[in-house]
Formats: C-alpha cells, structure tokens, sequence
C-alpha cells in the first residue's frame, strides 16, 4: 500500500452514483449498491477506510489522473482506450441488453428488428461503442437501414427518452435491468440477444503499481473467502462474478 494512503488511513474512491445497483442513493441520500458493499469489504482486508468522493461519470478518469481520488469503482468498462489513461483490476463480467417498454417488447423478436430503429445509449458509456458496432454487423453491412443512435448523457437520460417515446429502444448493463424489474415490474423488458460481455474494472493511475497489486490482491481474497460472491448474490448480479485480474481486455 502507498505510504500516503498507509499514513491517512483513507482510499479515495471516486463513483458516479447514478447506476443501481452497483452505486446510487437510496431515500436516505446514502450510497449504496453492489459496488459500495465491495468497497467496504476492500477498505476492510486492506485496512482503510473507504472515503467516497462523487463526481459525473465523464470526470471520474481526470479525477484519477489529479489525485483527487486513489482509484475509480463505478461501473467503469476497461477497454484498451481507457488503459492508457490508467490501469485496472477488473472485477465484474457486465452484461449489454437492449430494451423497450414492456408494451413494445413483442416489436422485437428478431436481432435485425432493431435496424432502422432508435436507440438511446449513454454516450459516455462502452454501451455507445457497442451500439455503432452493433449497427455496422447487424445492419448496415447487410444493406439493412441504420440505426439511429441517440447519445444521450447519462443512462438514467437514455432510459428517459424511452420513456418519452423518443427512442424505441435504449441500451444498458443488466444488472441495471433486473434492477427495474424488481423495483418497476413490467414497465421494461429486455429483448433481442444480449450484448457482447466485457468486465468493469477498478480503475488507479497509470503507473501506480503499488497500490494496484494491493487491490487486486484485496479483490482476490474477497474472491477466495466468499465475500466477493455474498455481495453478488445479494443484489442479484451473481452472474457477472469473476477472478480479479490487471488490464484483462487486450
């Protein structure tokens, strides 16, 4: 562990608190989420306490790269892009799904039922980057119409123009989804064929090999004494569970 962090006793984490249920805030304004619990139980092997520090989710990187936090746990995809602005302990497998109001669902039974259609993704996501792909395999290279793709700025905004009538579809983790499902059954639903997985990551600066070798090797022993696996199982995400491993996407 760093001597700065040894000496306060604190790691700074930095989260964007807008992703149920990995992090968000309940009635009370507390954080709390799959991601909260972990970091707890981190704080907890590595002997520290977790300082939680908010910020939009497009300025969760910078924060790193200034020191206002130590490391960034918010539901944040590693991809090779992301690694040179820092390093990761990847942590979770996330799973993409489209989805439509529950009204709609029967609009989309096959994959290439989404061609020509509007979809709402955050474009601050990986989800974005998946969504063009997607248009380009599915559709446009099969001389089917394009997708309208529609940035919005934050999940929570995606899923609002699906609300609104101005997306025909939106794009989010499923963990997010099985979320809503619990708390508003039946007003979405997942269709079509779930996104390509890719793993979220805790995310430290670029070079700060001391304090990544302590989380992943905190991770590893949450893995190993099955505390990893009690906070996936409560909150419903077990599916995504995964041994911890530095900068996993080549």
């Amino acid at each position: 562990m760093p001597a700065d962090i040894k000496s306060s006793g604190k790691l700074r984490v930095g989260l964007s608190a807008n992703f149920p249920p990995m992090e968000f805030k309940d009635k009370d304004e507390k954080y709390v989420g799959a991601d909260v619990d972990l970091q707890k139980k981190l704080g907890e092997v590595l002997g520290v306490q977790i300082e939680i520090v908010e910020a939009p989710f497009d300025q969760l990187i910078n924060s790193v790269q200034t020191g206002r936090v130590d490391m960034v746990m918010s539901g944040m995809t590693d991809t090779v892009e992301r690694q040179k602005s820092g390093d990761f302990v990847d942590y979770f497998r996330s799973q993409g799904r489209l989805y439509t109001t529950g009204a709609r669902a029967g609009e989309f039974t096959k994959q290439d039922d989404a061609c020509g259609k509007k979809v709402a993704v955050s474009g601050k996501t990986e989800f974005f980057n998946t969504i063009k792909t997607l248009n380009t395999t599915l559709c446009t290279d099969k001389g089917k119409p394009a997708i309208e793709i529609l940035a919005a700025d934050s999940g929570p905004a995606a899923r609002l123009q699906l609300d609104q009538g101005r997306a025909d579809l939106a794009a989010q983790g499923a963990e997010n989804l099985a979320y809503f499902a619990k708390t508003e059954p039946g007003k979405y639903a997942t269709v079509l064929d779930p996104l390509p997985s890719k793993p979220n990551g805790i995310l430290v600066k670029k070079g700060n090999t001391q304090l990544l070798n302590a989380i992943k090797d905190g991770m590893q022993k949450l893995y190993d004494n099955g505390e990893y696996k009690k906070v996936l199982d409560q909150w419903g995400i077990a599916y995504g569970a995964m041994k911890p491993e530095i900068n996993g996407v080549k």
